[in-house]
């Protein structure tokens, strides 16, 4: 059988489908590229640089979440917070809890540390304080997470 690259799909429904079919076959990683590819997609209307790849990190931890809960779920907190406080204050919250998510936990054993809020702190640096930059680097080498390429 020949598995599909989600990498090349631009359908986000087909994308789902593929995912949901991966599961069933026990495929976990072809479903969680679908789901690292929905993200993808989701952040490509944003400018490039911190505010795309923070829309990236919060439509897959929208689509994580929506498996796990079994239906649609949206991070109606994170969005909300965006609104009145934007990315900045948004990914320094992020950094400086002292706990991490389910999602962080799958982004690192699953080798994709650098779509975590943490590792989009320490690659945009200069936008931090350099406390916030510390905590993010911390957190994510307490997790043995990979190095965060810089863009």
């Amino acid at each position: 059988m020949q598995i599909p690259d989600p990498g090349k799909f631009t359908d986000p429904i087909k994308l789902r489908k593929l995912a949901i079919n991966a599961r069933r076959l026990g495929e976990t990683k072809l479903a969680l590229d679908c789901q690292l590819r929905i993200a993808e997609l989701a952040g490509q209307p944003y400018e490039a640089g911190m505010e795309r790849e923070f829309w990236t990190a919060v439509s897959w931890a929208e689509e994580y979440k929506s498996v796990v809960n079994g239906k649609n779920t949206k991070l109606t907190k994170v969005r909300a917070k965006h609104k009145r406080a934007g990315t900045v204050q948004c990914l320094i919250d992020w950094a400086k809890d002292p706990e991490v998510t389910d999602g962080f936990d799958v982004l690192i054993a699953a080798g994709h540390s650098d779509l975590t809020g943490e590792a989009i702190v320490v690659r945009h640096a200069e936008m931090f304080d350099p406390e916030i930059v510390a905590i993010a680097e911390r957190k994510l080498s307490t997790e043995r997470a990979a190095p965060v390429p810089a863009e």
